[in-house]
C-alpha cells in the first residue's frame, strides 16, 4: 500500500463516496461504509475473496461486498484488474493517487513480481496525449517466470 496511513485514505475515499452517491441519488449506507473501511487497511492489491473473508467478521454478507465493490470502481475508488492466474480474476486496487506501479506475472503459475524500470517510468512520463491529462499508470507483462520455464524444459528433454 501506499505510505498513506489508512485513516488519511478512508477519509480520502468516503467523500469521493459520498459525492458520488449524492450525484447519483442513492441513499447512503453504514455497511458500505464499513466495506471501504475494511478494505483501507487490506494489502493492495486485493481480491474480492480476501475483502469477503474480512467483512465475515462484521457479518456483512457476500453480496453486500460485491455490491459495493462494483460501486467503489464506478465511483472511482478502485481500479479493477482482470488477471489470469490459472482462472480469471479481478484484482482490486485502491486509487489514491499514488506512483505508476509495474509487475511481470507469470501466465503458469500467477507469480507475481513487482519490477522497477526507471527508463519505462521516464518514457511514459513523457509521452504527451491530446486532449488527456494522465496522472498515473500500470504495466502488466505478461509470461513464464524461470521456474516454470525450467519446469518446461525438464519435462521436454524427458520425452
Amino acid at each position: 500500500m501506499t505510505a498513506m496511513q489508512p485513516q488519511k485514505i478512508y477519509k480520502m475515499a468516503q467523500e469521493r463516496l459520498n459525492d458520488y452517491v449524492r450525484k447519483n441519488d442513492m441513499r447512503p449506507s453504514s455497511v458500505r461504509n464499513k466495506v471501504l473501511e475494511l478494505l483501507t487497511y487490506m494489502d493492495q492489491p486485493f481480491l474480492a475473496e480476501q475483502l469477503v473473508q474480512a467483512c465475515q467478521k462484521e457479518r456483512i454478507s457476500v453480496a453486500t461486498v460485491y455490491n459495493a465493490l462494483n460501486l467503489f470502481v464506478l465511483a472511482r475508488i478502485l481500479h479493477a484488474n482482470e488477471r489470469q492466474r490459472g482462472r480469471a480474476s479481478t484484482e482490486y486496487e485502491l486509487i489514491t493517487g499514488k506512483t505508476s506501479r509495474m509487475q511481470i506475472i507469470c501466465t503458469k503459475c500467477g507469480r507475481m513480481s513487482d519490477i522497477t524500470d526507471k527508463a519505462m517510468v521516464r518514457l511514459v512520463a513523457e509521452k504527451k496525449y491530446s486532449n488527456f491529462d494522465w496522472h498515473h499508470f500500470s504495466l502488466f507483462v505478461y509470461g513464464e517466470c524461470k521456474v516454470c520455464r525450467q519446469k518446461r524444459t525438464k519435462k521436454g528433454t524427458k520425452e
